[in-house]
């Protein structure tokens, strides 16, 4: 960490502040990152005034095992993807359901954070005034993430789920798939990986670059909803809610969950003031 973030056939360099300078390929490809815990003085992570971790990166829900005693095999999440809005700075998010990559104790001190996370979702991009791209990714950290065949667009509802077959021990083997519920095409894979199930979570994410954390693009609202873990409904109310503090400026705060405790929404700040949210999920 940090990751490598990319975007484009060009290199792209985001102006303003950030001396960023976002290269690559075809598509913009990202390599998440484990959630980065804002400390205070000693070390210990600092709380919003909701209650909510602060992070660098991360906004959205976590069921850690340190609090529900349970380990994660299986997951999914269900979401809208946003329309990102150019301001001025070439920007990204991320939508993701994924297992680990939180902290393995309530201290969430650093060198107590958990190194692995498979993840699967969706990048929105606001590059320019004219050019936005918007895809599909999964990523087994420590590797890059691998762009998938499902075509998103904004507006989007996207479903996405992994599951560990068997007792999930030893060369554990991940079923990956994605579903475009708008135009019903979907994608799956399965895949090899030792994942520690320490955590379950649904994120909103700043991804980076070779730089470190990248600007937060403009995603407005996005809602997530239908959350599971382990095969039943997620109850995101038992959980632990986190708030992004983007170094680059941005921000984004998470609603209350929603009636069903499975849904949420997160909402887009272009400043620190982290915005008024209300859950706006099916």
């Amino acid at each position: 960490m940090p990751p490598s973030f990319v975007i484009c056939a060009l290199a792209v360099a985001i102006v303003g502040s950030s001396s960023h300078a976002i290269a690559g390929q075809s598509k913009v490809g990202a390599k998440h990152a484990p959630v980065e815990i804002i400390p205070d003085e000693n070390g210990n992570p600092v709380a919003s005034v909701a209650g909510q971790l602060e992070t660098s990166n991360w906004s959205g829900y976590v069921l850690p095992k340190f609090v529900t005693n349970e380990g994660y095999t299986s997951a999914q999440g269900t979401w809208i993807v946003p329309k990102v809005i150019y301001n001025g700075v070439s920007s990204a998010s991320a939508n993701w359901v994924g297992i680990g990559g939180f902290c393995k104790s309530a201290q969430c001190k650093k060198g107590k954070g958990d190194k692995t996370l498979i993840q699967l979702g969706t990048i929105q991009a606001a590059l320019s005034v004219s050019d936005s791209e918007y895809f599909a990714w999964y990523e087994l950290l420590p590797n890059a993430s691998i762009e998938t065949s499902l075509v998103v667009n904004p507006g989007d509802v996207i479903t996405a789920s992994l599951s560990c077959a068997g007792k999930c021990k030893g060369k554990q083997k991940w079923t990956l798939s994605m579903t475009d519920e708008t135009t019903h095409d979907s994608w799956s894979q399965v895949v090899t990986y030792n994942s520690s199930k320490l955590s379950v979570e649904w994120i909103e994410e700043a991804p980076t670059d070779q730089n470190g954390i990248a600007p937060l693009a403009d995603f407005d609202v996005t809602t997530f909803s239908e959350s599971t873990k382990n095969g039943a409904s997620a109850d995101l109310s038992a959980g632990i809610g986190v708030v992004m503090n983007d170094p680059n400026g941005q921000s984004s705060n998470v609603s209350a969950p929603n009636s069903t405790s499975d849904g949420f929404s997160a909402c887009f700040s272009p400043d620190s003031s982290l915005a008024n949210c209300v859950d706006t999920s099916p």
